[in-house]
């Protein structure tokens, strides 16, 4: 057990050493969350997620994901000018093993570049040299889970990044590493994200470093057979080392803290409500519905602002519930 806890800390001290040249939030793009079942209740998915979100949320879920999944989530956000999207598969290879792949793609369209379309001469605007450009961040993460005794799962992401923003491009490969841990009807996760730190790569000759993170969750599953009901509380905890001062709810030298907490209500197998807030305190709530071999899930956020507010949609999909590759 020393072992694998000496290698994460030489990991986590190599992010710092090569940190000295990071941007801070130079990968806040990854932090929007995938699946509107968890982002529903606020984002608190360490210990939660049991199905082919867990790409996102913790690799070291997929472990609990029967059959053939798929899924897909679409979202607008910031009065629709931002278009959020995840697609997802997974697929167990045996009962001690499963295989995840996953695309996350953030793109804002239409964007209007009129740098060239001043005419000097006239002092006017010539609208014929306005250009439409689109920007966009593409995120694949291939993954990897595996079980020990039925009592702890791991997990591990291999992600490329790729980020278009017209005037310049940029190329990325990280790595994130998971477990989770079942004790009854506990189950606490954790997942290091970027956990080597990621190097951001672009054209221009800019390097931009992605630094560790620690993210913790705990969920625990209350059931209620009187009332064919399920009620699962779930906390997450959310460390960086990004110096993060005015921008976390807490922080201790470069060290800070953000917190989700959550809570689903299952009644039966098909329905769900859920509500939660996340680490900008924001209220976010959603519902699903299930039917055999699909479901579909809602979420809403309320931003409280000129930005407006934010809505999901997902369609998970279920074949081949007891087959492996």
């Amino acid at each position: 057990m020393r072992r694998p806890i000496f290698i994460l800390i030489i990991c986590l001290m190599a992010g710092q050493v090569f940190g000295q040249s990071f941007k801070k939030y130079a990968g806040e793009f990854l932090y929007l969350g995938a699946g509107s079942r968890i982002l529903a209740m606020g984002g608190a998915g360490t210990a939660v997620a049991n199905d082919v979100t867990a790409t996102y949320w913790n690799p070291a879920g997929l472990m609990e994901a029967k059959g053939l999944q798929v899924e897909f989530m679409h979202s607008k956000q910031f009065i629709s000018s931002i278009q959020n999207n995840f697609l997802a598969a997974s697929i167990p290879i045996n009962e001690h093993q499963s295989l995840g792949l996953s695309l996350l793609y953030l793109t804002v369209n239409g964007i209007k570049d009129s740098r060239q379309a001043f005419n000097e001469a006239d002092q006017k605007v010539d609208y014929s040299k306005i250009r439409i450009f689109n920007t966009g961040d593409y995120v694949a993460v291939f993954s990897y889970a595996s079980n020990y005794k039925n009592l702890v799962n791991f997990g591990v992401n291999l992600k490329t990044i790729y980020r278009n923003y017209h005037s310049a491009k940029a190329y990325g490969v990280g790595l994130d590493l998971g477990l989770k841990y079942f004790w009854k009807n506990l189950a606490a996760g954790l997942i290091i994200r970027d956990v080597t730190s990621t190097i951001m790569a672009w054209d221009n000759g800019t390097r931009e470093l992605i630094t560790p993170s620690a993210r913790f969750g705990l969920s625990y599953v209350f059931h209620i057979p009187q009332l064919n009901l399920d009620i699962q509380p779930a906390a997450d905890f959310n460390f960086l080392l990004e110096n993060r001062r005015y921008a976390s709810q807490n922080h201790l030298g470069p060290l800070s803290l953000d917190t989700f907490w959550g809570a689903e209500f299952r009644y039966g197998r098909w329905i769900a409500l859920r509500a939660g807030l996340d680490d900008l305190n924001r209220f976010n709530t959603g519902i699903g519905i299930n039917i055999p071999k699909i479901s579909f899930d809602y979420s809403f956020t309320s931003y409280q602002s000129e930005l407006g507010d934010i809505h999901r949609i997902s369609v998970h999909i279920q074949l081949l519930q007891n087959k492996t590759l």
